[in-house]
């Protein structure tokens, strides 16, 4: 059997290696047999699958640190967390010049002063600008050319990356970045930036005025509607999508509703499995009897509560299709379907939004000081939807990411989907148990990750499975929900292999 020659150069998946590897003879040679390929002047990879600039991308700090290796990530880069922007890395080095052009990436040097021993060590080597010299260096005027992004960010994106910085750091983080600055224009050389930065830092703080036409995360704060940049930047992407729904998804343009629906089982099916995804389990007999009677039982009155207050929200001749047309009209309707739904639990403080932080596992939902501003600016995005589908799975997002409430936030945010769809006639959206782990799923994806398909994938199935339920004839239900598996536990169901079928 021939043996395999052994290679000076690493061939795993995804590697690159430089020219000084072997000569320039062996290299030259591997790269004609097709053993290897040039990706750029005294760059390679073994790896003939992977796209080039995905090489480039994930030997990023290898590469740069090779190519400059005195560079510290500065200026653009430096101020959206040393990542490329436009595909241009920005970076402070003295050892080259020009532009260093990769696969997917150009790094810009310009000289400068090497790393402060304040400055964020990096991957490799490498370093990047602390917040101060980040917020210095910007302050400097630059133009982008050649469709590049200018290399500093203008004084609007640099009022809105101080703003959403603060909403990162622990509170004493303004006067820490105010007096840090000011050194550092005088050890930078130009003390003619100290102006801004006091201008700046002040208006951020509340203790100078802002000024006319200020960024638009700053004008929010000084306005007391500071919101989160990060989720707004979330709901756009999702209106977006939602605006011209991919064919290829098959959301159905309309599923209308039954007719008299509030007078079928749908509400009381849609109140009771809504609370069943937030772990209060009670049986199908228990929790009719409760809404039926409207008695609470001594041993569970919380969670009794819950279920009937839950009941009320989406049973309700008005309320059940009451959308908001105004920012106004949108807390009213949070208020009222929350203290609904949280009414028995006043330590919950129904209709009251949260004081302090609320989280999922380790994902982090929008924080206090900014619940007001988030949904807010999130709502905007809301009007320019067509209603139905589209605004009411908006919506549903909108209070779901923002979190308003200590508790409470998934009931209101599936009523208020369910009244996105009944303002427009239209089939309500009902998230049976055995769908549970596949609806938390495509939000966690929508959250983390931006999966726009998996989020209207998931919910135009359950609106398929609604529309399909024979809501109007109650002992027809119960023989549905067994053959459509909709009472299995989803854990269970996930680990059997066990879907969700359509009747």
């Amino acid at each position: 059997m021939a043996r395999q020659p052994l290679t000076p150069w690493p061939t795993r998946p995804g590697s690159v290696f430089f020219g000084d590897v072997a000569s320039d003879a062996t290299l030259s040679r591997a790269t004609k047999d097709g053993r290897i390929r040039r990706l750029a002047r005294g760059l390679y990879s073994a790896d003939f699958r992977s796209d080039p600039a995905e090489l480039v991308a994930r030997n990023r700090w290898l590469v740069v640190a090779r190519l400059l290796p005195d560079a510290v990530i500065a200026d653009r880069s430096a101020a959206e967390g040393g990542l490329p922007v436009g595909g241009v890395l920005t970076v402070i080095s003295n050892q080259r010049a020009g532009d260093v052009t990769l696969p997917g990436l150009i790094v810009a040097p310009r000289r400068g002063p090497g790393p402060f021993d304040d400055d964020n060590t990096w991957p490799e080597g490498l370093h990047l600008t602390s917040d101060a010299r980040t917020f210095v260096d910007n302050l400097a005027l630059s133009r982008g050319r050649a469709g590049r992004p200018a290399r500093t960010l203008s004084r609007d994106e640099l009022e809105n990356w101080v703003v959403r910085t603060a909403q990162r750091r622990p509170d004493a983080w303004l006067d820490t970045l105010r007096r840090r600055s000011l050194e550092l224009c005088v050890q930078l050389g130009v003390p003619e930036r100290s102006d801004a930065v006091a201008d700046i830092v002040g208006a951020v703080a509340g203790t100078r005025e802002a000024r006319v036409g200020a960024g638009r995360l700053l004008a929010s704060r000084v306005a007391g509607l500071e919101y989160d940049p990060d989720r707004i930047a979330r709901f756009d992407e999702l209106a977006a999508y939602l605006s011209e729904l991919p064919a290829e998804l098959d959301v159905p343009d309309r599923l209308p509703a039954l007719a008299d629906e509030p007078s079928t089982s749908l509400p009381f099916f849609e109140a009771y499995f809504s609370n069943f995804i937030e772990g209060t389990e009670f049986s199908i007999d228990e929790a009719e009897e409760i809404v039926r009677s409207g008695e609470i039982p001594a041993e569970r009155p919380g969670d009794a509560h819950d279920v009937l207050g839950t009941f009320e929200a989406v049973h309700d001749a008005v309320l059940r299709a009451a959308t908001p047309t105004t920012v106004e009209e949108l807390f009213e309707l949070l208020d009222r379907r929350h203290r609904l739904v949280m009414g028995g639990r006043p330590d919950k403080r129904p209709g009251r939004f949260k004081e302090t932080p609320n989280q999922a596992g380790s994902y982090v939902f929008v924080a206090p000081a900014l619940v007001e501003g988030t949904l807010v600016e999130g709502f905007k995005r809301l009007a320019d939807l067509p209603s139905g589908f589209a605004r009411a799975a908006f919506e549903l997002f909108l209070i779901s990411e923002v979190h308003p409430y200590d508790d409470g936030n998934g009931r209101v945010a599936r009523a208020a989907l369910g009244a996105g769809l009944s303002a427009a006639d239209q089939s309500r959206i009902v998230i049976p148990i055995v769908f549970r782990n596949e609806y938390q799923t495509a939000l966690r994806g929508l959250s983390r990750e931006g999966r726009c398909d998996l989020y209207v994938h998931t919910l135009a199935y359950a609106w398929r499975w609604t529309a399909a339920m024979p809501w109007q004839d109650r002992s027809t239900v119960d023989g549905q929900l067994v053959a459509t598996n909709a009472l299995i536990d989803s854990t269970d169901a996930e680990r059997k292999g066990v879907r969700l079928k359509l009747p």
